[in-house]
């Protein structure tokens, strides 16, 4: 884990200015379009650099913000990682100003119960936690897995 930290520290997101009111703003690669600057979108860019770059996923199996609803509330996924077009990877990117708290596991865990995803990321980018769900057992892991 100390690895992926290390490499998230590295990654440079560069900022800009908005032309039409001044404040700052952040690209998106996936979704081509900028967004107000938030912590939590500074870590989610990192984040899609980290599956292109050192897990070597495919930008087009990437969703950024995916919705759905879970018992008639609208939930949102903060990634979405397809493999063989089925949803593989789900991320939940938090504050890197806040700690992961317990409530933040029971919302991820949530998802799971509705979703038939393999792995989970929950991170705030100092603390990052990869486990996997089988058989209704939730198992901690190293890293995510590759897409080789």
């Amino acid at each position: 884990m100390k690895k992926i930290k290390k490499f998230l520290n590295k990654i440079k997101i560069k900022i800009y200015k908005s032309p039409y009111n001044n404040k700052k703003t952040i690209f998106c690669i996936k979704r081509k379009k900028f967004y107000l600057f938030r912590y939590e979108e500074l870590l989610r860019q990192k984040i899609i650099f980290f599956l292109i770059k050192k897990k070597k996923y495919n930008i087009y199996d990437i969703e950024i913000e995916k919705f759905f609803i879970i018992k008639k509330k609208i939930n949102k996924i903060d990634i979405l990682v397809k493999k063989k077009n089925k949803p593989y990877i789900i991320i939940e990117c938090k504050n890197p100003k806040k700690n992961i708290i317990k409530k933040n596991f029971f919302q991820i865990l949530q998802y799971s119960n509705f979703l038939n995803i393999k792995y989970y990321y929950l991170t705030n980018e100092k603390d990052n936690f990869f486990f996997k769900k089988k058989k209704n057992k939730i198992y901690f892991l190293k890293d995510l897995p590759n897409n080789y």
